[in-house]
């Protein structure tokens, strides 16, 4: 599984709109591409592919932005980075379990493997939502040093 810039600009994003939930209004581009240090242009590109996903809604106008479609506890970083990057698979081809001779196959516990390890990186990916995220964020932007 690798995460291209793509799903870690996008994910940014949505921790962004996270943070700022609460407010009920909506955040430009610009501002998120601000404070998350990545690029205003490429980010309008994403927050188009996140809109038509479904997971934010645009408003138009001068005040306009965007909002969070849903709660932030209710968007998983597996679906953020599965509509970002698709198939989350470690490998080709492990999008679904390997068949019953796939065992006995040159390769097979290799395959078994990382169909396994698959998993267990999308059960930590479904299980964490953006409003996780977007707590640890907060908790180490205010963290102090003395």
């Amino acid at each position: 599984m690798r995460i291209s810039s793509k799903g870690d600009y996008g994910l940014r994003a949505l921790v962004d709109l996270a943070q700022h939930h609460d407010a009920g209004t909506p955040v430009q581009v610009r501002e998120i591409a601000q404070r998350q240090h990545v690029p205003e242009e490429y980010l309008g590109q994403l927050m188009v592919g996140l809109r038509r996903a479904g997971l934010v809604h645009s408003v138009r106008g001068a005040s306009g932005g965007y909002l969070l479609a849903r709660p932030p506890g209710q968007i998983t970083v597996a679906e953020v980075l599965e509509t970002l990057e698709g198939s989350l698979a470690i490998a080709d081809g492990l999008d679904r379990p390997p068949g019953p001779g796939a065992r006995r196959a040159p390769g097979g516990a290799i395959r078994e493997l990382l169909w396994q390890a698959t998993q267990a990186a999308l059960e930590v990916l479904q299980r964490t939502t953006v409003a996780d995220l977007a707590a640890k964020e907060s908790a180490q932007s205010h963290t102090y040093y003395i």
